[in-house]
């Protein structure tokens, strides 16, 4: 029997960067337009970082952006690709890497290195080394970002709904969920002592100059010493040659290093100065909710997406606990619930849990 084209599929997958599949394939069935979606995003993150290796005239190639994409950086190709025009991301206020506001800027192709960048001064892509003037972007896309913290469902009733009401009526909706909007741990938290995570804190923090053209050489030029340094004290003192540098920021490297060996034996030093990017600007949040909490934060979602009275073309979410941004111990009922008053919203509703699929 040929299925309907009012019937609704939501795609569960563990990480968030594996809802692109769904996405390519609901837009290859023309299910969802091909140009000028919006995603309503529920999530403790934006998502919304730029590959930093994938060459902009890639884009195109499905394999080629799965393999180079991860869970902090999925969105951005399905902007440049021009298949979302318009991200709304509704937060917790536990969640402050971007202010609460509207974002228009360009996302394009970077002349100098073919890479993708964009055009926003926001601390959160200047430090990740994103930012490129919009005057040197190629094939450049414009991209509108709302950000909105939930207060309440009347406050962000309206601010979504007058969004809404602005979108051109070809643009389809692609909801969007993690499931770490409603509990959300910091891992690095589990892993560091809070020796280390000030030290990390202290290190890596982004200072912002007057425009974000002076920022990003002074980010470099830290970013360059800091991995070049851990490389050569992790060396040392795991008993290669010595290394000295009366620079400050040697002595927290140390101790960074020495507790690391301490508690495990060994360092890496390129895993190291991964997890002392993150420490870019606010950190990572981290809020592990009660239950009473998520099922009312569940509830405010249901009601929020009741009374916009939207039909979004697809649905996807992420479980995200894998790697311990959701708890795990409270996953399988978050799913659960949301699943739940999701079909009590979308009465067609078909639920696929990819992350069963041991063949994807």
């Amino acid at each position: 029997m040929a299925r309907s084209k009012h019937n609704l599929t939501m795609h569960i997958v563990e990480d968030h960067n594996e809802v692109l599949e769904p996405i390519y394939r609901a837009i290859g069935s023309k299910r969802l337009a091909f140009s000028g979606n919006t995603m309503l995003h529920f999530d403790s993150h934006p998502d919304l970082l730029i590959p930093s290796d994938l060459m902009a005239d890639n884009i195109f190639d499905r394999q080629e952006v799965e393999r180079m994409t991860s869970i902090e950086n999925w969105i951005m190709p399905l902007v440049y690709a021009g298949h979302i025009s318009t991200v709304v991301w509704i937060k917790k206020e536990w969640a402050t890497q971007i202010a609460d506001g509207e974002y228009v800027f360009m996302l394009g192709k970077d002349s100098a290195s073919g890479y993708m960048r964009c055009s926003c001064g926001e601390p959160y892509f200047v430090s990740e080394l994103l930012y490129c003037p919009a005057d040197q972007l190629e094939n450049a896309k414009e991209i509108k970002l709302i950000v909105i913290t939930y207060k309440s469902v009347e406050i962000s009733l309206s601010s979504i709904a007058d969004v809404l009401a602005g979108l051109n009526k070809e643009s389809d909706i692609i909801l969007d969920i993690d499931f770490d909007y409603f509990s959300t741990r910091n891992p690095f938290s589990e892993i560091y002592s809070k020796s280390q995570l000030g030290c990390f804190f202290t290190l890596y923090k982004f200072t912002e100059e007057s425009t974000p053209e002076t920022s990003t050489p002074k980010r470099v030029q830290q970013l360059d010493y800091l991995r070049k340094a851990m490389k050569l004290v992790v060396n040392k003192k795991m008993g290669g040659d010595d290394y000295q540098d009366d620079d400050c920021r040697v002595e927290l490297i140390e101790s960074l290093v020495d507790e690391e060996i301490s508690q495990r034996g060994s360092a890496d030093a390129g895993l190291l100065h991964e997890h002392g990017c993150t420490f870019d600007t606010s950190g990572l949040p981290h809020h592990v909710s009660t239950l009473p909490q998520i099922t009312g934060y569940i509830s405010d979602m249901f009601r929020l997406l009741s009374n916009l009275k939207v039909q979004p073309k697809v649905i996807t979410a992420a479980r995200s606990s894998d790697d311990d941004y959701c708890p795990k111990d409270q996953v399988d009922l978050i799913e659960k619930e949301v699943i739940t008053t999701l079909q009590t919203l979308y009465t067609d509703l078909d639920v696929k849990k990819h992350y069963l699929d041991t063949n994807s």
